[in-house]
């Protein structure tokens, strides 16, 4: 589909590119879609470091960085980003808010264009204090899905977790995301070295992935004489997760299976999936509510153990590349390791990998973003 007349979309997110998450990811793929098909686009984020441009251009792409006020655990505020917003509306046919938005009040009374709402999760947390920014996120949230002409989701296994989200049914489009650059792989079963299962973790490390949970499995099947390794992948200088960096390394500082490699180029994702047996996603609450890694695994023919989070068990379940634990359960995650131990032809390569092409792929994903637009 080619859009004759070029469309200006307003893209809003509080991180894009170079940051890392599976937002970023998805933007990225989506940006992609849309200047492919002759959509001009902005991206209006906020500059995290002082080493980013303010303004960078290219074809069809224009990205614009807004200082932030203050920043507060994770994230930041942004006064300049609603500025920008303001100064930059009427230029647009569509804005498009990446949901959760810092800024999203007072933003969201701002929109005077066509909304299109991504809505990507929820934030969760666990503090009396923090408690208070998770009924921000919910109640501006739910303005922003209120106002909006159209929603994108992931799936309805987790927007329709939250309480009244069901009356939006009409606007919901739901747009699973996709891997980019599909890999060529051998119609076999992975390999082992001396008999020893390679379990890999990609993503953050931080407390809402329960890496602590992995931990605790891997102690288990220790007891229980399985020969793994547990190889985790991630930026342990993030500052913003410093204490529990240093918690998990205390942990396992005198228990060899567990090997920290550090934060991943893009170029090195291929051979640290290459090398494993099985990814495994222990994510405890809904600041993880897809984990686009799984779906980078299984084009590398991995299969999957993931926790039971609505959105979370959505790759696992629909394509039967893996398995599902209940949520912070180790005993159970230990469980499910030692099947897929045990299964040496149940998880062939190829097979893994065009399962995941069945439900998760370009074409589809392109055909109904475009739709978002028209």
């Amino acid at each position: 589909m080619i859009v004759k007349n070029k469309k200006k979309i307003l893209i809003i997110t509080d991180f894009y590119k170079p940051h890392i998450s599976g937002i970023t990811t998805y933007i990225s793929s989506l940006t992609n879609v849309l200047a492919k098909n002759n959509y001009q686009i902005t991206i209006l984020t906020g500059k995290y470091s002082e080493e980013l441009s303010d303004i960078e251009k290219g074809k069809n792409l224009k990205i614009i960085r807004a200082k932030p006020l203050f920043k507060f655990s994770r994230g930041f505020y942004s006064f300049d980003l609603i500025k920008k917003y303001i100064a930059e509306r009427e230029n647009h046919d569509y804005i498009n808010i990446h949901y959760p938005l810092t800024e999203i009040f007072p933003l969201i009374f701002f929109i005077k264009k066509k909304l299109i709402l991504n809505y990507h999760c929820l934030p969760e947390y666990k503090s009396i204090f923090l408690k208070f920014i998770g009924l921000y996120f919910y109640f501006f949230g739910f303005l922003s899905i209120f106002f909006s002409n159209r929603i994108s989701i992931f799936c309805e296994d987790y927007f329709y977790s939250f309480f009244a989200h069901n009356f939006f049914r009409k606007k919901v489009k739901i747009i699973p995301p996709f891997v980019n650059n599909i890999p060529k792989i051998k119609n076999d079963a992975p390999k082992r070295n001396n008999n020893r299962l390679i379990i890999g973790f990609l993503g953050r490390v931080c407390e809402e992935k329960g890496i602590e949970i992995l931990i605790e499995a891997s102690m288990i099947l220790e007891k229980r004489g399985i020969n793994h390794s547990v190889n985790i992948a991630g930026d342990i200088k993030d500052g913003r997760f410093a204490n529990y960096v240093k918690k998990i390394q205390k942990k396992t500082k005198n228990y060899s299976n567990i090997n920290f490699i550090g934060k991943l180029k893009e170029s090195e994702k291929k051979g640290f999936f290459s090398s494993l047996h099985v990814l495994v996603l222990p994510s405890v609450n809904s600041f993880e509510a897809f984990g686009i890694v799984q779906l980078e695994a299984m084009m590398h023919g991995v299969p999957v153990i993931a926790s039971d989070l609505k959105g979370v068990r959505i790759p696992v379940k629909f394509t039967k590349n893996g398995y599902i634990f209940k949520n912070e359960n180790s005993s159970e995650l230990a469980d499910c390791i030692i099947k897929i131990n045990n299964s040496k032809y149940l998880f062939n390569k190829k097979i893994v990998q065009n399962r995941c092409l069945l439900h998760f792929n370009e074409k589809e994903f392109t055909k109904k973003s475009l739709s978002l637009f028209n």
